[in-house]
């Protein structure tokens, strides 16, 4: 059974433009991402989308034209009803970024374009922590304030101490006291930037997830490194022959061998030159007590 869009069946002339610009995109460019821009100030939009413009478009786009879109698109590719599906349960306000740059080099550059904002009341989005410690902050009502969030606090040489650790963590409710309390410390937790909620590539024919996208590539370089030091660390002290490791032992199996001729005084076209040497020393030290 098709699916249908909820609301409206009926599109505008304005919208069949904006789909057929969008249709043509998606045939041009190797790879697309849907990302949320809910706590992206205009300005930072605007700025982040300039900043990118060689290479990847950032379209704003309303929920209603993403499902027609995919809808429509997925007539030629199947695949794409999946897609559609997807954006059908959207809430947020999003952008779709086409590009031909790789789909994580995207990813981490819109990671890198962001700004930290205040809390505002509701769900936290991220998780929040506040340290125990000095806050520099004068005695006055904001000893109160802090009171009233929660959060345990006091005085020392007449400024602000946070007396407990205080977390707050993914989807816990932000009160409007708590709120004002988290600006007065100048924590600023909730971050703004592009969010990746979905991309497809065209070329691997892999649809990523947002968990998928904002893997931090330097951390997992880092633990790739480690585990390969392990491995090589493992294959040298167990002497397993692999092609990284047979050179080091062949190494290790020349130079035993050759001081082994050394001590033996069995002389070799690789140990004639140090034994000329050593008889040349003793020559000089029997010519010197002459």
């Amino acid at each position: 059974m098709e699916k249908k869009i909820q609301g409206r069946t009926n599109v505008s002339e304005t919208k069949k433009k904006e789909i057929a610009e969008l249709t043509e995109n998606l045939d041009n460019y190797n790879s697309f991402l849907i990302s949320s821009i809910d706590e992206m100030p205009a300005l930072l939009f605007q700025k982040t989308r300039k900043e990118v413009k060689d290479k990847a478009i950032v379209k704003a786009v309303k929920r209603r034209v993403l499902v027609k879109l995919f809808e429509e698109y997925s007539a030629k590719h199947e695949k794409y009803s999946k897609i559609a599906d997807f954006c059908r349960n959207l809430k947020d306000s999003c952008v779709i970024i086409f590009s031909n740059e790789d789909i994580f080099s995207l990813s981490k550059v819109f990671r890198e374009k962001q700004e930290q904002k205040k809390a505002k009341a509701g769900k936290s989005k991220e998780e929040i922590s506040i340290k125990a410690g000095p806050t520099g902050l004068p005695a006055g009502p904001i000893l109160a304030e802090l009171s009233d969030a929660g959060i345990k606090a006091g005085l020392e040489k007449g400024k602000v101490v946070i007396r407990d650790s205080f977390m707050i963590k993914k989807g816990d409710t932000i009160t409007e006291s708590l709120a004002k309390a988290l600006e007065k410390l100048n924590i600023l937790p909730v971050t703004a930037r592009l969010f990746p909620l979905l991309a497809y590539d065209k070329k691997s024919d892999i649809l990523f997830k947002s968990e998928d996208l904002e893997v931090n590539v330097e951390q997992q370089l880092a633990k790739l490194k480690e585990a390969y030091n392990n491995a090589f660390a493992l294959i040298l002290e167990s002497k397993y022959f692999t092609k990284e490791s047979s050179t080091i032992f062949l190494k290790e199996a020349y130079n035993n061998a050759f001081y082994l001729s050394k001590d033996a005084r069995i002389i070799t076209k690789e140990n004639v030159k140090d034994f000329i040497i050593e008889a040349n020393n003793q020559a000089s030290l029997i010519n010197n007590k002459i």
